[in-house]
């Protein structure tokens, strides 16, 4: 009788140490598995960041100064409105140069197509290929790793 409460104790208290170890293990998994993905989005957001400052034809350096100046005078015409109105006015106003770029944007790129459909020399590509590849295995990484 005492081999066999022996045996059953040995036995209970191994499983519990085994089921204690699975659980850190998949709590340490889900940790690394975290940090993998957060590291993914940041290098994406990072090549997204490049990539828009060589469509611009600036460095790095100048685009993320001139997107903090758009977001800083958003703010700042956000901070001195007075009423609900003057608030939805700053947002349209805002809405309606992000559309002026957009149709500048889309003008451009209709403009390459007629060129190539007239057979003429494109504009100069401003992001390279390797940048759009580079940003393409990117974004598969935080596909990967955040699912």
């Amino acid at each position: 009788m005492k081999g066999q409460l022996v045996s059953a104790a040995v036995t209970i208290t191994v499983m519990t140490m085994a089921t204690y170890g699975f659980v850190e293990w998949r709590a340490v998994e889900s940790e690394r598995q975290v940090a993998v993905c957060k590291a993914a989005q940041e290098h994406r957001e990072a090549l997204d960041v490049r990539a828009r400052a060589m469509a611009a034809g600036l460095t790095v350096d100048a685009y993320a100064e001139a997107e903090t100046a758009q977001v800083g005078k958003l703010v700042q015409d956000l901070d001195t409105a007075k009423n609900d109105a003057e608030v939805e006015a700053v947002i349209d106003a805002h809405a309606a140069e992000l559309q002026a770029e957009d149709a500048a944007a889309d003008a451009e790129l209709k403009n390459q197509k007629s060129q190539m459909f007239l057979d003429q020399k494109l504009i100069k590509q401003k992001i390279t290929t390797d940048t759009k590849q580079e940003v393409e295995r990117a974004a598969k990484a935080v596909s990967d790793a955040c699912s």
